[in-house]
């Protein structure tokens, strides 16, 4: 499956005094990358919501290698590295999309619930989407 990599430009809200992105952003950023990257691989958020589950955020980090300021624009490549059924890691690697300069690496833990926030093993309970998390880790950029 190939996909294409998230990519926007940079609000000047997102910026300090100094038109350095705050690191704050980039959390939000990993989310926007994250439901565009589920939407591609055909399990997007909604879908996932509609047959009972949630994907809570258990954890997040971030490693800051160079700064991006306003007027730049980024692209983020996400990734699945880890899936068992019940806890999920995804990676993102953010870089500059004019110079292709790697900005940042980054990670979030995640794992399923039900609507009550109760953990769950979709490879149980969702066999078709266990399966779509599944090839999802074999996904390629374009």
């Amino acid at each position: 499956m190939n996909i294409l990599p998230y990519c926007r430009s940079i609000y000047y809200y997102e910026t300090d005094r100094m038109d350095v992105v705050s690191h704050t952003n980039y959390i939000r950023w990993m989310e926007e990358a994250r439901t565009d990257f589920l939407k591609q691989i055909g399990i997007p958020y909604d879908k996932i919501e509609s047959t009972g589950f949630m994907i809570p955020v258990l954890g997040v980090e971030c490693k800051y290698k160079r700064s991006l300021t306003y007027g730049d624009s980024f692209c983020i490549y996400s990734k699945i590295t880890e899936y068992n059924g019940f806890k999920m890691t995804i990676s993102y690697e953010i870089y500059n999309k004019e110079t292709k300069t790697l900005c940042a690496e980054a990670g979030s833990q995640h794992c399923f619930t039900d609507t009550n926030m109760k953990p769950v093993r979709i490879s149980k309970k969702a066999p078709l989407l266990h399966e779509a998390f599944t090839d999802a880790m074999n996904v390629s950029y374009l």
